[in-house]
């Protein structure tokens, strides 16, 4: 399955059962079964794991709630770009994460599936989903286990599976199909469009420090990636021609759970005004479109 299979289908993680063993929606995965979920005991000893600082093979089992594999590498996704995995000086392991304000459903998503608590950030415009409970914390660790992908986040993770004693899995590898890039886009990623030589151009961008750590959406996805000096300076990466950004705007809409994301339902719409020049001949249809755009 690529990602143009994916268009026009679209998915609401609250629909999702933690029990789930069988699902069908839109003709996305036809059965959750031992292909596409975690179980509920999963054998290590077909996967290279770390345990603490050790490098090997452990034949040990570990129990997990089920969740469907493209909810895990989702949330993934969204731990590596606005997450954290801690440790306290007492051993406490615990989640953060902090979204904008628009964005509080997609920590309600969360917070339905593992538990934890969501407060507005004082003097921010934020929320921050929290974490702490000990089970919820290993509930959360066989989740994305496997599937962190960021440079730091992973060394967190290890942290984290140190003092709770479980193995660390090798990251999977990325292809077009993985929940992991919507869930970073979700976190850091915008679609929007400018005014470039009179006329509008829509583009797509997911931004980072490091390159390593978004490479991966140019390997898969396509696209460029582009050095940008602000800031203390990052990387950036970007599509903006219509067939790519129409070849992945099915993916996107169809895991993503931002309110960003919702805008990738409005590109057909937009090309289509943009070929018919409404930005300069129908202003009130242009304007009705930014609305929503905006909205």
């Amino acid at each position: 399955m690529d990602v143009n299979s994916y268009m026009h289908c679209a998915i609401c993680w609250d629909s999702l059962s933690i029990e789930i063993v069988t699902m069908a929606i839109s003709g996305f995965i036809g059965s959750l079964s031992s292909q596409n979920t975690i179980n509920k005991t999963q054998s290590a000893g077909n996967q290279r794991r770390f345990i603490s600082s050790l490098v090997g093979t452990s034949e040990t089992t570990r129990t997990a709630t089920c969740y469907s594999i493209s909810f895990c590498q989702w949330l993934a996704g969204v731990i590596d770009g606005d997450g954290c995995l801690l440790v306290s000086k007492q051993g406490y392991t615990s989640l953060e994460i902090t979204v904008a304000l628009e964005d509080l459903r997609l920590l309600r998503i969360i917070q339905n599936k593992l538990g934890g608590s969501i407060k507005m950030r004082s003097g921010a415009k934020a929320y921050r989903y929290r974490l702490t409970n000990r089970e919820g914390m290993i509930n959360l660790v066989n989740c994305v286990n496997g599937y962190i992908q960021h440079t730091t986040r992973l060394q967190q993770l290890h942290r984290v599976c140190q003092q709770l004693n479980i193995p660390v899995i090798t990251p999977f590898t990325l292809t077009s199909e993985s929940a992991w890039f919507a869930g970073f886009f979700d976190a850091d990623g915008t679609i929007g469009f400018y005014m470039k030589n009179e006329r509008p151009q829509l583009s797509v961008r997911v931004t980072n420090k490091l390159y390593k750590d978004i490479e991966p959406f140019k390997s898969i996805l396509g696209g460029n990636i582009y050095f940008d000096s602000a800031q203390n300076g990052y990387y950036q990466w970007s599509i903006q021609s219509k067939e790519d950004i129409q070849r992945l705007s099915g993916y996107f809409s169809h895991y993503c759970q931002s309110r960003k994301a919702q805008r990738f339902f409005l590109v057909n719409q937009y090309y289509s005004l943009v070929s018919l020049k409404a930005y300069k001949s129908d202003l009130k249809s242009w304007q009705n479109f930014q609305e929503k755009w905006n909205k």
